[in-house]
C-alpha cells in the first residue's frame, strides 16, 4: 500500500512541478498564440462579435499572422464587408502592404461575390487605398480585378483614377489580362472607358492576339473590329458586340453552308434592327450594299428613326476603321485558333 501511495505522491509532485517551471513570459507567448489564431479563424469565418471581443482583449489590430497578413488582409482577401469595415474603424491601416501587395489587391482576387468585391473595394478606397499602386510584378489592383473578370469592380476603379492603360512587368494590360482569361463582360468594359486595344506585351502580341492564342473565337474577333477612333471616351458597347454576335453566327456554320447563311439578319437581331429587316428586304438591299451607306443613304431607303441610325453607322465605322470588308469575315473565322 506505501508503495502504491508512494508512487501517487510522485506523480502529483511531477504534476505540480511542471506548473511550476512555465515562465510568465512563456504563458504569455502561449495565450497569445491562441487568441491570434482564435482571431484568423474568427476572420475567415466572419465572426464579428467574437473579433470584437478579441480586439478588445488588447489583440493588436495590426496582429501580424503567416507571411506577415494582417487581420485586414485576411478580411479584404474573402471580401468580408463587415469585417473589414470593423477593422478600419478600429484604426486599421487601409494602405496596408505585405512585399508590395495591398489589402486592394487581395480584396479584388477574392472568391467571392462581386457584390461584396465591389463594396469591399469602394470601402478601401473610401479610406484612402491607392488603386495605382504596384505588386512586385507590377501589376495593379486593376489588372487583378479584369484577370479575376469583375467588370463592375473595373468600372469602380477606373472612376476612382485607376490608370486604364497602366503596364506590368511583363507588359500585359488590363484589356490584355482579360483577354487571355476569356472575359468578354470585363472587355467590353474597358473598351466602353478607353482602353488601348493596340499596346503590346513585352512578346509583342496584342489583346486580340492573346485571344486568340487562348482560343477565345469571340473576344479575338471583338478586338480585331474595335473601333480605335471610339477609345478614349464614353461610346456604347452594343454595336461592337452585335458584331461580335454576327461574327460568332458565322463561325457556327460550315463555308459550304455560308452561302444559304441568311447574313443580313444575323447582322440586324446583333444590332436589335430586326424590325427593319422587312424595309431592307422590300429594297432587295444586300448586306454588303448597307455596310456601304451613309445617314442620307440610309434616310433615303426609308430609315428615318435616328436611333436606328446611329446603331448602323456605328456598326459601319467599326468595320471600316480595320479595313475588313465583310466579303472578308468568313476568311477571318477560318483562321486556326
Amino acid at each position: 500500500v506505501a508503495g502504491g501511495d508512494e508512487g501517487s505522491d510522485s506523480d502529483d509532485g511531477d504534476w505540480d512541478i511542471g506548473v511550476v517551471c512555465q515562465e510568465p513570459q512563456q504563458l504569455d507567448q502561449m495565450w497569445q498564440a491562441d487568441r491570434n489564431e482564435a482571431l484568423k479563424k474568427a476572420l475567415f469565418r466572419g465572426d464579428v462579435s467574437l473579433i470584437e471581443e478579441l480586439l478588445n482583449s488588447g489583440i493588436s489590430i495590426e496582429t501580424s499572422f503567416q507571411f506577415g497578413w494582417t487581420p485586414l488582409m485576411c478580411a479584404a482577401s474573402v471580401a468580408n464587408f463587415a469585417v473589414v469595415r470593423l477593422l478600419l474603424d478600429r484604426g486599421a491601416n487601409a494602405c496596408f502592404e505585405i512585399d508590395k501587395y495591398t489589402a486592394l489587391m487581395a480584396s479584388c482576387t477574392a472568391q467571392a461575390s462581386e457584390e461584396n468585391i465591389l463594396n469591399t473595394v469602394e470601402l478601401l478606397l473610401s479610406r484612402n487605398a491607392d488603386p495605382n499602386l504596384t505588386c512586385r510584378k507590377q501589376m495593379t489592383a486593376l489588372m487583378y480585378a479584369a484577370r479575376k473578370g469583375y467588370p463592375r469592380v473595373v468600372a469602380f476603379l477606373v472612376a476612382h483614377g485607376s490608370h486604364i492603360n497602366a503596364q506590368d512587368e511583363n507588359g500585359y494590360t488590363a484589356l490584355i489580362w482579360a483577354a487571355q482569361h476569356g472575359h468578354k463582360s470585363v472587355i467590353l468594359k474597358l473598351l466602353e472607358l478607353g482602353a488601348d486595344k493596340n499596346l503590346q506585351t513585352k512578346d509583342e502580341k496584342t489583346a486580340a492576339e492573346l485571344a486568340k492564342i487562348n482560343k477565345h473565337l469571340e473576344i479575338f474577333s471583338l478586338l480585331s473590329l474595335a473601333a480605335n477612333h471610339l477609345q478614349g471616351r464614353y461610346h456604347k458597347a452594343v454595336e461592337q458586340e452585335a458584331i461580335c454576335k454576327f461574327l460568332t453566327a458565322v463561325s457556327d456554320h460550315s463555308v459550304g453552308a455560308y452561302s444559304a447563311f441568311h447574313d443580313m439578319e444575323v447582322f440586324l437581331h446583333g444590332l436589335g434592327l430586326e424590325h427593319i429587316k422587312g424595309l431592307l428586304k422590300e429594297r432587295d438591299i444586300a448586306l454588303r450594299q448597307l455596310l456601304a451607306m451613309q445617314k442620307d443613304d440610309l434616310i433615303q431607303i426609308g430609315i428615318t428613326n435616328p436611333g436606328d441610325q446611329r446603331k448602323l453607322l456605328d456598326a459601319i465605322i467599326d468595320l471600316q476603321v480595320e479595313e475588313i470588308k465583310f466579303e472578308d469575315i468568313s476568311e477571318i473565322m477560318k483562321l486556326e485558333l
